[in-house]
């Protein structure tokens, strides 16, 4: 695919803003009415109430306190509900002052030296620039995405992955687009290859369902992926191609395994994945698991749109999450995976929970559980959800394992984009509560000596400057800004949380 650079890189007039298409702001009329509030409130531990107690000193406020004043005003007015951001006043003005300073240090692109992730970085300028209009965050955003569409056309110019190929850039072309004015041609160009694409993986899933590696369906490479994008463009076909695929998926082989089974060689070699489970896995992870398909299927019931065995199939992987889930002492948690049956008889090896994270664990696992129960109008569902992340709150750092890194993926950002979207929904107070001990965390973690603010933890808890979406600089801001102001976070469809 050739993507024309020169169809869109001077289409942005100096100056302009961006602006938010009103349908970013409502939640679905009929959904938020089904939605039951978690029957038990999240129980906030005594570090969480600490931090609410305290404001860092190395973030100026002054300004940001009139930012968030704004931040109202921006939001759009009507009869549908809209994203409101429940956090107090001088604790918002401390997340957007710092989401402000991560996205100043994010401007400086000519420094890089291999281009990471400016699709990331494009969809937080715009962000900023519907926060902060006319202050030449729309421009920023533009040289981004085009720095980006520059590097897929190089670089992975078939790859239709969400994070690191065509789908990244188009995801951000349209979430800058302004209600589809905007980046038109770039996005023909794209929409053409990845729903061409897109056929044809969904009808691969769906001719050979079984034994996929998770590349091939996770949301991070596979088709999960695309189905998030292609339901933000609303193309049916193609999207209709993926959930049959993704319903086969989420079937039953003939040998009785669940289709989503992940053979020992079909597992990228030295790995952790790898490493832990020398069978094959069933890997329950939102980012690269079953999870991820299931809320896929989730978001598009929701959104109107179904293919035969769609209901049944969401149901089918909700059931079987709840019944392989590894309970502690403070609720139900799950393993990165379970161990796939040994072919010699023998019993597989037992795991214990992973990190309460986005990509693996609880948090991600509970709002993909959530969007089940609410597209099936399964309140069993929907409370079971409200209990696991209720549970993650009351875990101590030591279990919770994501309290040293603050990325979106596998940290308190991630966390935090959940819980923000848990109070949305529910309106619960013990939720806000929650977000704002979360926002406070990460306010903490600020490091003004480190390039991006931020380091991302790596691997034997190496740090490196990550300006990325997922892992690094670009996610946190975007999490604080959601917690901290009315502007709606529709840019989380990435993360498949609404």
């Amino acid at each position: 695919m050739t993507i024309s650079i020169s169809t869109f890189e001077s289409a942005w007039p100096p100056g302009h803003s961006i602006r938010s298409c009103r349908a970013e702001h409502r939640t679905r009329i009929g959904v938020t009415n089904r939605i039951a509030a978690p029957a038990v409130r999240p129980a906030i531990s005594p570090a969480t109430a600490e931090y609410a107690e305290r404001t860092p000193e190395h973030v100026n406020t002054d300004r940001a306190s009139t930012i968030v004043d704004h931040s109202h005003a921006a939001a759009p007015a009507g009869p549908e509900t809209r994203w409101r951001s429940s956090l107090p006043a001088h604790r918002a003005a401390a997340a957007v002052a710092v989401a402000v300073e991560v996205g100043q240090r994010l401007c400086d692109t000519e420094s890089t030296p291999v281009p990471p992730d400016h699709a990331g970085r494009a969809v937080l300028f715009g962000q900023l620039d519907r926060l902060l209009p006319d202050q030449g965050w729309a421009a920023h955003a533009h040289r981004s995405l085009t720095i980006a569409a520059r590097s897929v056309e190089q670089h992975e110019p078939s790859r239709l992955s969400l994070f690191g190929g065509l789908g990244e850039v188009a995801f951000s072309a349209d979430a800058l687009s302004e209600c589809g004015t905007r980046y038109q041609r770039l996005l023909s160009g794209l929409d053409g290859a990845i729903t061409t694409g897109a056929a044809a993986l969904g009808a691969a899933v769906r001719q050979t369902p079984a034994g996929l590696p998770f590349s091939a369906f996770d949301v991070i490479s596979g088709a999960a992926g695309v189905g998030a994008y292609l339901l933000r463009r609303k193309d049916e076909t193609a999207l209709r191609a993926i959930l049959t695929g993704l319903v086969a998926l989420c079937g039953v082989s003939d040998d009785g395994l669940p289709n989503w089974h992940t053979p020992f060689a079909a597992i990228h070699p030295d790995t952790p994945m790898a490493r832990a489970f020398p069978t094959g896995v069933f890997n329950s992870g939102l980012a690269h698991g079953i999870t991820g398909p299931m809320a896929v299927l989730a978001l598009a019931e929701l959104d109107g749109i179904s293919v035969p065995g769609q209901p049944a199939a969401i149901e089918r992987v909700a059931r079987w999450l709840i019944a392989h889930r590894a309970d502690d002492d403070w609720g139900p948690s799950w393993a990165s995976g379970i161990p796939m049956p040994d072919p010699t008889g023998s019993a597989p090896p037992a795991y214990g929970p992973t990190h309460n994270a986005w990509c693996y664990g609880s948090a991600g696992i509970a709002r993909a559980l959530w969007l089940a129960g609410t597209a099936l109008a399964d309140k069993e569902f929907s409370e079971f959800a409200g209990h696991t992340l209720t549970a993650v709150y009351r875990r101590p750092a030591s279990a919770r394992r994501i309290d040293t890194s603050p990325g979106l993926c596998h940290g308190i950002a991630g966390l935090l984009q959940i819980t923000v979207r848990f109070a949305s929904d529910t309106g619960d107070p013990g939720y806000s509560a929650a977000a704002g001990g979360l926002t406070d965390e990460l306010i903490e973690m600020f490091e003004p000596g480190a390039r991006f603010g931020y380091r991302a933890i790596g691997e034997n808890d190496t740090t490196t400057d990550d300006p990325s979406l997922l892992d690094g600089a670009a996610g946190i801001a975007l999490a604080l800004l959601a917690a901290a102001t009315d502007i709606s976070p529709s840019w989380d469809r990435m993360l498949l949380l609404a």
